[in-house]
């Protein structure tokens, strides 16, 4: 189960700013400067969802980006991936902090779907072996040459879906509007939906004591 995306490969993000959001993939697919992982230590290792990632602005204009402005000789690896909750967070650090000599982890954390991203995340065996099992791992930062070569395929299915996705939109969004989507899921759907905040809590000490253990600080 990958939780980052193709490495070393020039990637088009998106666009809800007139232009494409454009970065240079390091070499486990993170939306970072290469070199940055050549680094004795780093000052900031960074988890998150797409607002980490840097969603649709450039690499300097990213939260890790504007952290290296205030200070060049910041150190700072992004580990953000859209559509990450706490679970897909939790192992991503279990999978890249001990290859790094790491001061400080900021843990970005989203009110808006990140207790519904980990509701999904409790249903993925993979994801739950780092809950259950402190010794688990998929050794993903020695597996890039599989992962790359999983994920390209995929690229083409993309291009090809994106033919008609515009039209597709169309019809989605006037479809939604008639059934109220966007009102159900701010209202009722919400008043019903279960949280796992238990799960939560067992996520967060699990974190925090992962962080410890290498000798690094916790912000969330």
């Amino acid at each position: 189960l990958s939780l980052s995306g193709i490495s070393k490969k020039k990637t088009i993000h998106c666009n809800e700013n007139g232009y494409f959001s454009i970065y240079d993939s390091d070499r486990y697919g993170f939306n970072n400067p290469d070199e940055e992982w050549d680094k004795n230590k780093i000052d900031y290792f960074l988890i998150g969802d797409s607002f980490v990632q840097g969603a649709c602005v450039n690499q300097n204009d990213t939260i890790s980006g504007n952290i290296r402005k205030i200070n060049k000789k910041n150190v700072v690896l992004n580990l953000g991936q859209g559509g990450n909750g706490p679970l897909s967070e939790y192992a991503t650090l279990r999978e890249y902090l001990p290859i790094t000599k790491t001061k400080r982890v900021l843990w970005f954390y989203y009110e808006g779907n990140d207790l519904l991203e980990l509701s999904k995340e409790l249903k993925n065996e993979i994801l739950l072996n780092y809950l259950n099992d402190e010794k688990f791992t998929q050794n993903l930062h020695s597996k890039q040459d599989i992962i790359d070569t999983g994920l390209l395929p995929n690229i083409s299915n993309f291009e090809n879906f994106k033919i008609n996705e515009y039209k597709f939109n169309l019809r989605l969004e006037l479809v939604n509007f008639l059934k109220l989507f966007n009102f159900r899921k701010l209202t009722i759907e919400r008043f019903f939906f279960k949280q796992p905040t238990t799960e939560l809590e067992k996520v967060l000490t699990a974190s925090k004591n992962f962080v410890e253990i290498n000798n690094s600080k916790l912000y969330f």
